[in-house]
């Protein structure tokens, strides 16, 4: 219910009379709907407040509308430092479900489709952190229903065996590993989420929704990030100088492993997941390199960095994180993409300072 609000309250936010908010609605402008025991009519939030944002340009409002339009989300909540999926906080979520049982949950479906018949060997054959992109392009590619909108949640969650199939370096199966998995399933707006979202609201299909995603997610600054936190903490374990790993991994005031740009103080996905690997061998050198570098620095571990602690004690390969980061964020970029499919379509645009050339 808080996606509605009151004619009084839209009526307010958009600076007009009742009468005109109601002949935006005979006009097709926005849309309002009536519930038992409810005085007045209710409008939908993100519609008023996408027209107050553009009112002032002077262009007919339903046509604006078709182009902006606020972008909220039901799959996760960042409050303060708390991150919870579907209403329940990640800790819980960790401490209750396994990645399967949380897929299902984020997706809210438990039915799974299976992904058209590819040959994926090559996709196989390539880097291990490039198998999950070039899977969902092969599949793109020879999608049979890419303008087919529904189903997306049982879609994802008949993929993602396969993604899985593609990656046994990762060992999905360890309860490690399947912990930082549904700790990345989802982390509200972020890039790689809101990237296939405006495919999305553009009407790609579901695979080229997600490549979308996970092209964003290539950045060293999001998804490969945690590969410059592996390298940091195999220094640390390896001997080498401290300050001088932290270094390494420094660019542009960034500390890889370190800090975020939404919590200012401890990363909840962090804390479960080294909670767990405290539990199970407290006495694993990766843990102790851990705290070497958060007291050299500071700053609170945040999930990269655990996610590097995961990997140097399993053995598992540097690119693992990344990988890991793409399996379970596929998740929740699904997730997003079936909501944006419900919304009506929209056009993202910057805004132009300058003059135009």
């Amino acid at each position: 219910m808080d996606r509605w609000i009151t004619t009084s309250e839209a009526a307010e936010r958009l600076g007009v009379k009742r009468g005109t908010l109601y002949s935006y609605v005979s006009r097709g402008v926005l849309h309002s709907r009536r519930m038992p025991g409810q005085a007045e009519s209710l409008f939908d939030r993100t519609e008023v407040d996408s027209l107050a944002a553009v009112k002032h340009d002077g262009r007919r409002e339903a046509d604006r509308l078709l182009r902006f339009r606020a972008v909220t989300t039901r799959v996760s909540a960042l409050r303060g430092d708390a991150l919870s999926l579907r209403g329940r906080p990640i800790a819980e979520v960790c401490a209750s479900m396994d990645f399967a049982a949380a897929a299902r949950f984020a997706l809210e479906t438990g039915v799974a489709a299976a992904p058209p018949d590819v040959d994926l060997d090559l996709a196989r054959s390539v880097a291990l952190e490039r198998r999950i992109p070039l899977a969902a392009a092969l599949l793109a590619a020879r999608d049979p229903v890419r303008a087919d909108r529904s189903h997306v949640a049982e879609r994802a969650l008949g993929l993602l065996p396969v993604l899985g199939g593609l990656v046994p370096e990762a060992r999905l199966d360890h309860p490690w590993v399947d912990a930082l998995a549904t700790c990345l399933i989802d982390n509200g707006l972020a890039a790689s989420t809101t990237a296939a979202r405006v495919a999305a609201s553009a009407r790609a299909g579901f695979y080229d929704a997600l490549l979308a995603g996970y092209g964003a997610m290539a950045g060293v600054l999001h998804g490969g990030a945690p590969a410059a936190a592996y390298a940091m903490l195999g220094q640390v374990l390896g001997g080498g100088d401290i300050d001088a790993a932290i270094a390494d991994a420094t660019w542009g005031g960034h500390l890889a492993g370190f800090g975020h740009i939404v919590y200012t103080g401890e990363d909840p996905r962090a804390t479960v997941v080294l909670g767990l690997m405290r539990a199970d061998d407290p006495d694993a050198p990766a843990l102790r390199a851990v705290a070497e570098l958060a007291a050299r620095t500071g700053r609170a571990v945040n999930i990269d960095l655990a996610g590097a602690a995961v990997a140097h004690t399993l053995g598992l390969p540097a690119r693992a994180t990344e990988v890991l980061f793409q399996y379970g964020r596929t998740v929740g970029m699904a997730a997003h993409i079936a909501e944006e499919y419900e919304e009506a379509p929209l056009r993202w645009r910057g805004t132009n300072t300058g003059g135009v050339r």
